[in-house]
């Protein structure tokens, strides 16, 4: 069966207008839907595109309502998970048992595979990208708040850029 694999978020998920260019921008993609069905109902559409109009306006707004609701959700997940790391959170520490310099998009990042042990029950398995040139070694240690329940866990500091974690 093998040590279980942890869930739960690495950082802080950021609040709604913590990013406000990607927050306008899903705005103004998810306002082309309604737009559209307004428009094939409105009469602002021609008579011979009318249905094609009403429809795309249709499958778009579900496609908005769609996706609106799993990032509402997982965002109300991750923050709740927060919030119980919080409350119940046990500070251990966490040791690298693979580090693998992989490319994430155009930068380099190293993936770093760690195992925490936690007092009282199971060791699990945590994984996760470190960005940037940071040197990670196996063997190293970092410090990780886990729940002492369940297999949740955050990293409770990153090393700063270009520094070794010795």
């Amino acid at each position: 069966m093998g040590t279980p694999e942890a869930e739960g978020p690495v950082s802080r998920p950021p609040a709604f207008f913590e990013q406000p260019f990607w927050t306008a921008l899903g705005l103004a993609v998810m306002s082309a839907g309604p737009v559209a069905l307004a428009a094939g109902l409105g009469g602002y559409a021609p008579d011979e595109d009318k249905l094609a109009v009403v429809v795309t306006g249709l499958v778009l707004t579900a496609v908005t309502v769609v996706v609106t609701t799993i990032a509402v959700v997982g965002t109300a997940r991750d923050r709740r998970v927060w919030r119980e790391l919080d409350t119940a959170g046990v500070r251990v520490l966490g040791q690298v048992t693979s580090a693998e310099r992989v490319w994430c998009g155009e930068d380099r990042c190293t993936r770093v595979r760690m195992l925490v042990t936690v007092p009282g029950r199971p060791p699990f398995t945590t994984s996760h990208l470190v960005h940037g040139e940071k040197i990670v070694e196996v063997g190293e240690s970092f410090l990780v708040d886990v729940h002492p329940t369940r297999n949740l866990f955050r990293l409770v500091d990153d090393l700063p850029s270009g520094e070794t974690s010795r």
